[in-house]
C-alpha cells in the first residue's frame, strides 16, 4: 500500500495539532489550586467547599489536615507534639483576599497516651510558614479559638497577612498559643 506525501503530511499535522491541543488544555485549562492534597476521605478538595462557601480571591492553599505524631518533622524550628494526636477530619483554605478558613474534627490523644481528650489544648492558631525550614518566624498567625473536648475548632479569620511571595508554603496548628510553638497537626494527609 503507498500512501502519497500528500496524506502522510496532512496525518503528520492532524498528529501534532491533537498532542498540542491536548497539552494546552491540561496546562491552560486545569482550575486546581497551587497547592493540594488528598482530603481526609482521600480526594482531592475541589469546587465547593464546605469551609467557608464560595468568596472571593484565588485559592492558594486547599489541603486536608494530618494529625502530629511525635516522630514527624520538625517545620521552621517548630516541633510536633510529644504524644500521638488523631483526627477523624481537618482541611485548611487560604485564598489570596486574607480569608483563612481551618477546621477540625476530633484532634484527640487517643489511649492508651491520652484519653480521646485533646488532653489540656483548650485553643489552637493556625501558623502559615513560607520558604526553607530555616526561616523559623511565621508570615502569619490566626488568633487562638477554642478547642472543644472532643477536639472539634474553626477558625476563620477574614484579615489573614498573605506575603506576596511564598514558597513551600506550611501550615500549622498550634496549641494553646505556646512558645516556643509547637504543632499538632500539619497541612498534609495520612493513610
Amino acid at each position: 500500500m503507498r500512501i502519497s506525501k500528500r496524506v502522510l503530511l496532512a496525518i503528520c499535522v492532524a498528529l501534532t495539532a491533537a498532542v498540542v491541543t491536548g497539552l494546552a488544555a491540561s496546562a491552560l485549562g486545569a482550575d486546581h489550586p497551587k497547592h493540594h492534597g488528598k482530603s481526609s476521605q482521600g480526594n482531592k478538595h475541589q469546587g465547593n467547599s464546605s469551609l467557608g462557601g464560595e468568596r472571593q480571591g484565588v485559592p492558594l492553599i486547599k489541603e486536608s489536615l494530618a494529625p502530629s505524631q511525635p516522630t514527624d518533622p520538625t517545620f521552621h524550628g517548630v516541633m510536633p507534639g510529644g504524644k500521638p494526636w488523631v483526627l477523624k477530619f481537618g482541611d485548611v483554605r487560604l485564598k489570596s483576599d486574607g480569608h483563612l478558613d481551618l477546621r477540625v474534627k476530633g484532634l484527640v490523644i487517643p489511649p492508651p497516651m491520652g484519653n480521646g481528650t485533646p488532653d489540656g489544648v483548650t485553643s489552637i492558631s493556625a501558623a502559615l510558614y513560607c520558604g526553607p525550614d530555616t526561616s523559623t518566624s511565621a508570615a502569619a498567625t490566626t488568633p487562638l479559638v477554642p478547642l472543644s473536648p472532643k477536639g472539634d475548632a474553626s477558625i476563620h479569620d477574614t484579615s489573614f497577612t498573605v506575603p506576596p511571595t511564598c514558597l513551600a508554603p506550611v501550615i500549622l496548628v498550634e496549641p494553646n498559643g505556646l512558645v516556643p510553638a509547637i504543632y499538632i497537626a500539619v497541612d498534609g494527609w495520612r493513610s
